[in-house]
C-alpha cells in the first residue's frame, strides 16, 4: 500500500519526498520517518544497480561533500543527516503534530492533480528525482 495523506504532505513537493510504501497506515511521525528511510535505502539501491553513483548525484544536487562509507545503509544515514531532509522532516513533524485522522477526508485531486497523478508520480519516483524535488523545498 503506498500511504499518501494531502494533509500531511500539502504541496506537491510533499507529496512526492513523503509518500511511501508500507503495508499498514502509518499513525504517527516516527513510522512515517522509518518508512522514509526504508525507501531512502530502496532509492539508493535502485541508483546503483541501474549504474547511477548515488554518492555523486547527492554531492550534486545539496552541493555537500560525502567521504563516508559505500553501502546503501552508510548512504542513506549521511542523507537523513543532510540541512535540507532535516527541513524536509521537521515540516513532515509538524504536520504530524496537527493532524487528526478523523477530521481529514481524503483528496481525490491536490494541488492541480489527482491523487491517482500522484500515485503515477511515485511511481515513476528515483534518486535523482527524490533529490531534484529535495532540492526544490523552500526554508
Amino acid at each position: 500500500m503506498i500511504f499518501f495523506n494531502p494533509t500531511l504532505m500539502p504541496t506537491p513537493e510533499t507529496a512526492l519526498l513523503f509518500m511511501v510504501h508500507n503495508p499498514i497506515p502509518l499513525e504517527n511521525y516516527e513510522d512515517h520517518e522509518a518508512a522514509l528511510y526504508i525507501q531512502l535505502h530502496e532509492l539508493i539501491s535502485r541508483s546503483k544497480a541501474e549504474g547511477e553513483d548515488p554518492v555523486a548525484l547527492i554531492e550534486e544536487y545539496l552541493e555537500v561533500y560525502y567521504n563516508q562509507g559505500h553501502t546503501a545503509e552508510e548512504i542513506a544515514a549521511f542523507l537523513i543527516g543532510q540541512d535540507k531532509m532535516i527541513h524536509a522532516l521537521s515540516l513532515l513533524r509538524s504536520n504530524w503534530k496537527t493532524y487528526s485522522p478523523d477530521a481529514q477526508p481524503e483528496s481525490i485531486a491536490y494541488g492541480g492533480l489527482s491523487k491517482q497523478a500522484y500515485l503515477e508520480q511515485y511511481g515513476e519516483l528515483n534518486l535523482r528525482s527524490y533529490l531534484e524535488t529535495l532540492n526544490t523545498l523552500e526554508w
